[in-house]
């Protein structure tokens, strides 16, 4: 299989940021539970991409995750006090440096607590990870949703009902199946309707905390989702086809890659469209619609 340039999504999504500018102090006591106002874990919001990137709460009121909704937020946590403090201090390029880190820390706890409150893992699910600062941000609380989306670049979320709650030990219609293009939106599609891509399974760059490298990433990646797409297609992995290239969705930015899980999804890509599953194909001929 070629190798192609990867398709790259941010892995999470975290709001508020202006807030830091304000109510900065040297020695102040950080607050050890969330605000009255702030959101608790188990609650939903109807709010678009755009919005989820603001702060904690959202606008409009919550609703009822039995109804209608785009994020339901599973876990509310705070990062490190002593990374607070040294942001209160900070001066000069510090100041970057440690939002930076608290971004990455939260950021971190989401990915973390994601898998466990689904019983699975969200990389290979119809799925985005939404971490949000609560304010006032100074404080370090922060809020992990889940947004079904429409397509892998995770920029358009899909109305639902009911919790996600162990919902990838049950519900499979969640999975990842195959992506169809269309100008340059990506989106699912099933395998049996006319698609352009197929999920063949996630790959993970390792140490866990690796130093973030464009050069390296790209071809680790680039490596990796063809082995991964070799092994789905049911060849050696000394093997290859022509007609299939391995594409990927992951972390692509310093800023992406600070506490993200280095995981990326793997996709097969062809040129002309396809009209059924390349799963376990070899080297038959590829099934063109």
């Amino acid at each position: 299989m070629k190798r192609v340039a990867l398709i790259v999504v941010v892995v999470a999504l975290i709001g508020g940021g202006l807030y830091w500018m304000y109510e900065r102090g040297q020695g102040r006591d950080i607050p050890g539970s969330p605000p009255a106002a702030a959101p608790k874990a188990g609650t939903c919001y109807k709010v678009d991409a755009n919005g989820a990137k603001a702060a904690l709460p959202w606008d409009g009121a919550p609703v009822d995750c039995a109804g209608m909704h785009t994020v339901e937020l599973f876990h509310v946590g705070q990062v490190g006090k002593d990374l607070l403090h040294r942001l209160d201090d900070a001066k000069g390029d510090d100041v970057k440096v440690t939002q930076a880190l608290l971004y990455a820390q939260a950021r971190r706890a989401c990915l973390v607590e994601g898998p466990l409150f689904l019983s699975g893992g969200w990389h290979e699910a119809r799925l985005q990870i939404v971490a949000a600062w609560i304010k006032p941000a100074t404080d370090g609380f922060f809020g992990c949703g889940l947004a079904e989306v429409t397509g892998p670049t995770g920029d358009e979320f899909a109305p639902r009902s009911g919790s996600l709650k162990g919902a990838l030990a049950q519900d499979s219609a969640l999975a990842i199946a195959c992506i169809k293009k269309d100008q340059n939106q990506l989106s699912y599609v099933q395998c049996s309707d006319p698609h352009d891509g197929e999920y063949s399974g996630v790959y993970t760059i390792t140490p866990p905390e690796a130093p973030f490298d464009e050069a390296a990433v790209q071809s680790a990646t680039a490596k990796g989702c063809t082995s991964v797409g070799l092994g789905y297609l049911g060849l050696p992995a000394d093997g290859g086809r022509a007609d299939l290239s391995a594409g990927s969705v992951g972390p692509k930015t310093a800023n992406e890659w600070l506490g993200s899980d280095q995981a990326f999804t793997c996709y097969l890509m062809s040129a002309k469209p396809l009209k059924s599953s390349v799963h376990n194909l070899g080297s038959a001929p590829l099934p063109l619609a």
